[in-house]
Order: structure tokens, then C-alpha cells, then sequence
């Protein structure tokens, strides 16, 4: 027991340590996900051997896996995949999958590209580490746009679609066993779905016990939300399916159960997921990377990379160039396609559950599944800076009105200052799906224009109110609140600390204008009893 405390204990120090590094390189550009990978390396059995994997760092590390894909399908909007872009992202990936096959064809590998060696190595070339990214692309705000939404689309389809292959071609069953228990697996995620509908449209005591109880000690939200992943999960082991299938139907059951998303919830699992399952899982599959590396091993890793780039981000980069909008213009810039492909070539997990079921059936050897793993972690260490390389501040098109409201008025030209620094013939990124804002923030209601932009509300007249002149700056008082607002609740939804800046600046001059207009109403009805008073006093026939 002691040996599996110390072995913890060196893996929640790494956890530690991985996000204050990353910050103090320049622009992040080495992400947290690459430094928790090198951090298990370095104390894992083939660095320092200061840390040990056993039964209960394995558990902890499933749970972690477990929880990224809970949060990478509880990030994917439904509707976006039943849409163009869900279908550009589904022929994409199928384009990728033939291509990987191809390739396994024409390279040679052993047994061939219809062995489990040469399946695990094609479906490998076409995943997307849509887990690993989540948080890049929520560092960097890109997740409200739709640039986000697009890696999000290619993202989901790359993740499930490899899972899919591994159940039905890499399992001890035969592929049409394999397809009768995927489609029960579906039915049973279904009914579960009905089930939530129906409890959320009867079950309205319950609803209200779980809410009630989600402000307590008894955090109810997150232990429901537990047992619908640990449940689907169990479900999926139990049909010999991996657990990221479970996982990632877990997470689009919790978005049908939270359409519009609740900001406290979110930020409770979070803290859950980010906070200590998904970093151990980053370091623990960093402890079982062997990291000796001789000429032939690092030529198949460079190999390996190139080839991933082209079978997975050249289709990528096809489906977003081919994508339109309703007016027949391109729906992405050659820049916002080139930002969408990149990022959506980024691969870790799956290689990794890839890998490991093929050295687990003897079809791999360790030392070239490392390999393997290496070049998703140098995947992770490019292309997400490639990406950041390319990004532009119209990427950052506010998707929703909150966002409206921190732009301020419109340019005369019909644009909002975010649009008007775009350079002409740029693409501009529309917005993804309307997001709610955080919880207890109501802003007041604003007249819109046939462009939909959003005026601010008229300054109110404050002639004939002498004894308001008196009355102190609110934007004063709400400056620290509002500042500690912006940092902690806004930027970790997503906006930049500039905008949230903003945003809290407007609201605390929203709060101005209702006090003042509340004084206001407040001095017209003490004057109006006063005339009426005096009336009343005035004798009959004055």
C-alpha cells in the first residue's frame, strides 16, 4: 500500500507541476498534456523507475480516460453533426480510413493491412485526439466559434469512428457479433435518453430534490452524473467494448439532459475531471512509453507523423474548403481550413487504446507501440502550435449575445468592432450555438437592428434630479467584484481576460444605469406625493 501512495503521490506532483510550466513558456506553446506525458516518462518504469503502475494507479487511470470523454462528448452539439458539418466531418474520416488502409497496403507491414497489426496502425493514422485538444481550444477561446465547432465536428466523428473499427476488427469475436452488440450498446444508450426526457417531463419532484441537493453536501449533479458514466461504462466493459465508447455516449447523454449547458455544474466537473482523473490518466500512459530509441525507431516516428498528417488533415482540410454557407460563399477562409486540419490531426488517446489492444493480442511489439505513442505525443506538441500560428482575432467572432454586450455598439457599417479589424477577402468565423450566460448574470433586454447587433441602452435623463448628483460611481465599487468575475467565471468560459474585462466594465455600468434609474422613479414618486399632499392641505376654492 505504501508503495501505491508513493507511486500517487509522484503522479498528482507531476499533475501539479505541468500547468505552472506551461504557463511560463511563452504563448503556451508547449501544451500541459505534452509536459504530464514527459513528467510520467520521467519517473515511470523506463525513466527514473520511481513510480509504479499496479490494479489501483490502472483504475484510477480508466476513471481518467473515462472522464475525457465525458467532456469531449459532453462539448459536442448534436445537432452540428446531423447538419452540413457533421456530414463534411463523416466523408472526411471515411476518406482518411481508406487512405489509412492504402497506405498500410502500399508501406507493407507485418501481416499485413488485414492482420491486427496493420488494422491498429490504420486506425491509429485516422483518430483525433479530440480529449487532448478540449482544453487547448478552450485556453485559446475557440470553442464558442465555429472554427471550434468544425474541430469539434472532425473531432467527435475521429474519435468514435476508430472506436467503432477497434470493436468490430479488433475484437475475439467475429465482425457481425461485434455489430449486434454495438447495436445493443446504441438501443441501451437510447433508452436512457428516453429515460432522462421523461423523468425531466414527469419526474419534476425528483428534478427539483437533484437540483436542490446540488448546493449541498450531497452534490447530486455530480453523483448523477457519475453513476450515468461508471454505469455506461460498466455496460460496455460488460459486452467486451472499451470503455471510451461508454464514456463517450455518457457525455452526449449528460447534453441531452443539459441543452443549454449550466455554468455551475460545468465548473463543479470541471474541477472533478480536470482537477485529478484526466491528468493521471496523461501521466500514467507517459509512464508506460519506452523512451530508448535507436535509428530505425525514430525514422518509423517521423514516418508515422508525416503519415498521419497527410491520411487524417489533407481530408480534413478538403471537408472545410468544401463546406458553404446558405449564400454559396466558402464557409472558411484557406487559413481557418488550414487551423480546422491541423488541429483535428492532433492524436494521442486513441493511439494509445489502439496500441495496447494490439500489443495485448500479440500482434505488436511494446517497443513499437511506443513508437507509436511517441509520435501522437510529438502530434500534440506540433500541431496544436501550428494551429495557434494560424489563428486570427476573427476567429473569435462572439457567439452569443453576452458577447454582443461586451463589443459595445456596432461601426457604421453594419459591423461589430470584432469584424471590422478582419482584412478584406477574410472569412469571418460565425458563431457556434448561443450559450447561456453564466449563472445569476441577467442582462437587461436591448434593441437589435436587422443585422442583429445590439444597441447599448440609452443613458437615462437626469435633468430636474439635483439630489443625484451626489450619488457614487458603482463602477467603482463593482470594479474588484467584477475584475474577480471576469477572471475566475468568464475566462473559464471560454472568453479571452481582455473580453471578460470588458464585459465586466459593461455590466458594472448596467448596474449604474438601473441605480439611477431606480433614484430616479424613486424621487418622481416621493415629488408626486408631495404635490398631492400639498393639494389635498390646499383649501376649497384656491
Amino acid at each position: 500500500m505504501a508503495e501505491v501512495f508513493t507511486s500517487l503521490l509522484l503522479i498528482v506532483a507531476v499533475a501539479f507541476m505541468a500547468p505552472l510550466i506551461s504557463w511560463t513558456i511563452p504563448k503556451r506553446l508547449v501544451p500541459e498534456v505534452v509536459l504530464l506525458i514527459l513528467g510520467g516518462m520521467l519517473i515511470g518504469p523506463h525513466g527514473l523507475g520511481l513510480a509504479v503502475e499496479d490494479s489501483s494507479i490502472e483504475l484510477l487511470r480508466e476513471l481518467g480516460v473515462a472522464f475525457l470523454f465525458l467532456m469531449a462528448g459532453y462539448e459536442i452539439d448534436v445537432n452540428e453533426l446531423r447538419g452540413a458539418g457533421g456530414r463534411h466531418a463523416a466523408v472526411a474520416w471515411l476518406l482518411s480510413l481508406g487512405l489509412a488502409f492504402g497506405a498500410v497496403s502500399v508501406i507493407g507491414v507485418t501481416g499485413g493491412a488485414a492482420s491486427a497489426n496493420g488494422i491498429a496502425i490504420a486506425t491509429a493514422m485516422t483518430s483525433t485526439a479530440i480529449g487532448t485538444i478540449l482544453p487547448i481550444l478552450r485556453d485559446r477561446g475557440l470553442l464558442p466559434t465555429a472554427v471550434g465547432a468544425s474541430i469539434l465536428n472532425h473531432g467527435a466523428v475521429g474519435e468514435v469512428g476508430p472506436v467503432i473499427v477497434m470493436a468490430l476488427l479488433l475484437g475475439s469475436r467475429s465482425t457481425w457479433a461485434s455489430m449486434v452488440i454495438l447495436g445493443v450498446f446504441l438501443l441501451i444508450t437510447l433508452l436512457i435518453v428516453r429515460f432522462t426526457s421523461r423523468v425531466k417531463r414527469v419526474g419534476r419532484r425528483l428534478v427539483e430534490a437533484i437540483h436542490l441537493g446540488a448546493s449541498t453536501t450531497a452534490q447530486t449533479t455530480i453523483r448523477a452524473t457519475v453513476l450515468l458514466l461508471v454505469g455506461l461504462c460498466a455496460i460496455a466493459a460488460i459486452f467486451d467494448l472499451d470503455v471510451i465508447l461508454g464514456a463517450f455516449a455518457a457525455g452526449f447523454v449528460l447534453r441531452h439532459a443539459l441543452p443549454e449547458g449550466d455554468a455551475e455544474f460545468e465548473e463543479k466537473l470541471d474541477g472533478l475531471a480536470y482537477g485529478f482523473f484526466v491528468p493521471i490518466f496523461f501521466v500514467t500512459s507517459g509512464m508506460g512509453i519506452e523512451a530508448r530509441l535507436n535509428g530505425g525507431d525514430l525514422v518509423n516516428l517521423l514516418a508515422f507523423f508525416v503519415l498521419l498528417v497527410l491520411v487524417r488533415g489533407v481530408p480534413v482540410w478538403l471537408a472545410s474548403r468544401a463546406e458553404r454557407r446558405r449564400d454559396g460563399s466558402r464557409a472558411y477562409s484557406m487559413r481557418q481550413s488550414l487551423q480546422i486540419a491541423v488541429y483535428s490531426t492532433t492524436a494521442l488517446p486513441i493511439i494509445v487504446a489502439v496500441t495496447q489492444v494490439a500489443v495485448s493480442a500479440g500482434a505488436m511489439s511494446t517497443s513499437f507501440a511506443s513508437t507509436l505513442v511517441l509520435a501522437g505525443v510529438l502530434s500534440v506538441l506540433v500541431l496544436p502550435a501550428a494551429g495557434l500560428a494560424l489563428g486570427d482575432r476573427s476567429d473569435h467572432v462572439p457567439a452569443n449575445e453576452v458577447m454582443r454586450v461586451v463589443q459595445g455598439p456596432a461601426a457604421p457599417d453594419g459591423r461589430t468592432p470584432e469584424e471590422a479589424t478582419v482584412p478584406v477577402g477574410e472569412q469571418v468565423s460565425e458563431p457556434r450555438r448561443p450559450a447561456s450566460p453564466p449563472s445569476g448574470i441577467r442582462l437587461p433586454a436591448t434593441e437589435r437592428t436587422p443585422a442583429t447587433e445590439a444597441r447599448r441602452p440609452e443613458q437615462p435623463d437626469l435633468v430636474g434630479l439635483p439630489d443625484l448628483v451626489g450619488l457614487p460611481d458603482l463602477r467603482e465599487q463593482a470594479t474588484p467584484a467584477m475584475a474577480r468575475l471576469a477572471e475566475l467565471g468568464m475566462h473559464a468560459r471560454g472568453l479571452s481576460l481582455e473580453e471578460s474585462h470588458r464585459l465586466a466594465a459593461r455590466l458594472a455600468e448596467i448596474e449604474q444605469e438601473h441605480a439611477l434609474w431606480r433614484e430616479r422613479w424613486h424621487h418622481v414618486r416621493r415629488h408626486g406625493a408631495t404635490s398631492r399632499a400639498a393639494r389635498r392641505r390646499r383649501p376649497r376654492g384656491e
